[in-house]
């Protein structure tokens, strides 16, 4: 073996994977800076425009209260049956109407999709970047140091079912599982998909 090199397996090894995860989080995170900013200012803005209702309502009318979520789409398209969308909003009903066109500044990934269904909304992070860690940790999983031993146990990440399930077990993973932390579902017939879901935090609450 030649002098320097440690062996695979070693903490070496792992300190590279970690650093790898780190490096893909801030380019993520520097990626999407701008965005989240840009989102943020122009929602507070219409905010005094447009009634606008936040799942549960539980930070309506409370002065100083952020409100920073995650939430997955499912395409109801008839050529794209199955296909889903991760992403991150200051404000959930805002967020549809853009990704459904109805308003700019939609994600060009969603445009040829179109109509665009809010599954479920996950809201209670402390932090825009809580809430982006999530985001990303739950778009890419196997590459998530946080996520990604739990994550091997899944055989398919797709589809509408998976994707909740695997929301489920990240908010019971250390990372996560402390935080007070909402589920809301956009319709009735989504919530059948969490019943082989794992058990969430008592402090959680769908």
């Amino acid at each position: 073996m030649r002098r320097g090199k440690i062996a695979p397996g070693g903490n070496e090894a792992r300190k590279r994977s970690e650093k790898g995860d780190s490096k893909s989080l801030n380019a993520y995170f520097k990626q999407k800076k701008s965005r989240t900013e840009d989102f943020k200012c122009r929602d507070l803005e219409v905010e005094n425009q447009e009634q606008i209702r936040e799942p549960g309502n539980e930070n309506k009318g409370k002065p100083g209260k952020v409100f920073f979520a995650c939430y997955l789409l499912t395409s109801l398209s008839p050529r794209h049956k199955g296909h889903t969308y991760i992403g991150f909003t200051v404000n959930p009903l805002r967020r549809i109407r853009q990704h459904n066109g109805e308003i700019g500044r939609g994600a060009w990934r969603t445009k040829s999709r179109c109509p665009w269904e809010m599954v479920v909304c996950i809201y209670g992070f402390p932090t825009n970047v809580s809430a982006l860690q999530f985001e990303w940790a739950w778009q890419h999983p196997q590459e998530s140091a946080a996520v990604r031993q739990a994550a091997a146990t899944f055989k398919s990440f797709s589809g509408v079912t998976n994707k909740i399930k695997l929301a489920y077990m990240m908010l019971a993973l250390p990372a996560w599982q402390s935080l007070n932390i909402t589920l809301n579902y956009f319709s009735t017939k989504y919530t059948n998909h969490s019943a082989s879901c794992p058990s969430l935090p008592e402090q959680m609450r769908v």
